[in-house]
């Protein structure tokens, strides 16, 4: 039994860590990866004979998963409503096979390794990036603005095909990963991590995601003016100083990043006319018919299967602009996502499930968790975020972790301070 103690909790060491490539690599092989792990851990169980319990904090943890399932069931168009079963699938799989992994594996020096790979990952991303658009375009080409946006985000937005994963999504993992690092040089003073940072904040600028900007911009005032020394306060604030300085000249003259905030100014009551949008008027278009689909549909919704049929209506009816039939927008807000299509029970009950899970952070006192948390419930304001696989597996694989870390601390009767983690 010991032997078979020892196989599983080095295969599993083996295998898990390798769920942190998912960035980098293709959604089916981060898929095939999980799923290995998953039959490894279900045959360990069944081979030592142990028996499952699924706790309602595991099933409260589905709730997102059956939200869609349970609309699903009324569908008028079972193709269709698979394919949103499909993307909810995580938030099923995730839970149950995270109750039955052994609780050695989230330990803190485990949770600090996960995460180290996740950022050297998110490393080699931003060295391909910049590798890849200077083998293209000679040096001077990094300056060019088109249409308010740079020549480099273009690139990678439109034309980088070694790996796809959205700027918007990547950088969000980059936040995360930031504040890992930061952690470790304010209170660890492993200043090598510095080279990190430096990095993450290089090519979040570079990439112009204008919220993720926003929330790194403040994440790292807010962990410097938070670990400031009072006995050395004023080498402190030196040191506060010349990194707001630096933020405000990266924002100043990083390329198109100021032109993409001044397109809010400018563009945000522009209707997408003909040829002329962009991500500001299109957002806004998109808000439009997400409101008014609310108050339309507001009690039953309109079905996940009927979801973007609505939308693509609303945008023919009320804009004289193609936009929606070059790409596919949908609501460009998970909270909308779910409340227009499963209607206001099934918003409810997926409240609910954030607070459950906003609930079990707040008691982590995890600071990592928390800066997590944030940014996902953030994001999910701008994006589909938890629809698309890089952010349901992002938030589903992070969240796990840090609750089976909470539940491996309170087992081990380990006390946590606020700034750990």
């Amino acid at each position: 039994m010991l032997g078979m103690k020892k196989i599983q909790l080095n295969t599993i060491s083996l295998l898990f860590p390798l769920l942190f490539l998912f960035p980098l690599i293709k959604e089916n092989l981060s898929n095939i990866i999980f799923i290995a792990l998953s039959v490894f851990a279900i045959i360990t169980r069944i081979l030592q004979k142990e028996r499952v319990k699924i706790t309602l904090e595991t099933f409260y943890l589905t709730i997102p998963f059956w939200i869609v399932l349970i609309t699903s069931f009324f569908s008028n168009n079972w193709n269709e409503s698979l394919i949103h079963v499909k993307h909810a699938l995580l938030f099923l799989t995730f839970p149950l096979i995270f109750s039955i992994l052994p609780k050695e594996n989230f330990s803190r020096q485990k949770i600090n390794f996960y995460i180290g790979v996740l950022k050297n990952v998110c490393l080699l991303i931003a060295l391909l990036y910049v590798f890849s658009f200077f083998y293209h375009f000679p040096l001077n080409k990094i300056n060019e603005v088109s249409y308010n946006n740079s020549l480099f985000r273009n690139y990678i937005y439109n034309d980088f095909k070694l790996f796809i994963i959205h700027p918007a999504y990547y950088t969000t993992i980059l936040i995360l990963c930031t504040a890992h690092s930061l952690h470790l040089v304010l209170n660890k003073h492993k200043y090598l991590q510095m080279l990190y940072i430096i990095s993450f904040v290089l090519i979040t600028f570079l990439l112009s995601t204008k919220l993720n900007v926003i929330l790194l911009i403040g994440l790292i005032v807010y962990m410097i003016v938070k670990n400031i020394n009072i006995k050395k306060s004023i080498t402190s604030y030196i040191g506060l100083l010349v990194i707001i300085i630096s933020l405000i000249f990266l924002f100043l003259y990083t390329p198109g990043i100021k032109n993409r905030f001044n397109e809010i100014y400018t563009d945000f009551n522009k209707k997408p006319d003909g040829m002329y949008f962009n991500s500001t008027n299109i957002r806004k278009a998109i808000f439009e018919c997400d409101i008014a689909l609310i108050k339309d549909n507001w009690p039953k919704g309109v079905g996940f299967e009927n979801l973007q049929n609505q939308l693509n209506s609303c945008y023919d009816s009320n804009y004289d602009s193609s936009f929606y039939k070059l790409l596919t927008y949908m609501t460009h807000n998970y909270y909308f996502y779910i409340l227009i299509s499963s209607g206001i029970i099934g918003f409810l009950f997926y409240l609910f499930y954030l607070f459950k899970v906003t609930e079990i952070c707040l008691k982590s006192n995890l600071f990592l968790f928390k800066v997590f948390l944030f940014n996902a419930l953030i994001i999910c304001f701008v994006e589909d975020y938890f629809y698309r696989q890089h952010g349901a597996f992002y938030f589903n694989l992070l969240l796990m972790c840090f609750i089976k870390h909470s539940e491996y601390n309170k087992h081990n009767q380990i006390d946590l301070d606020a700034g750990a983690l």
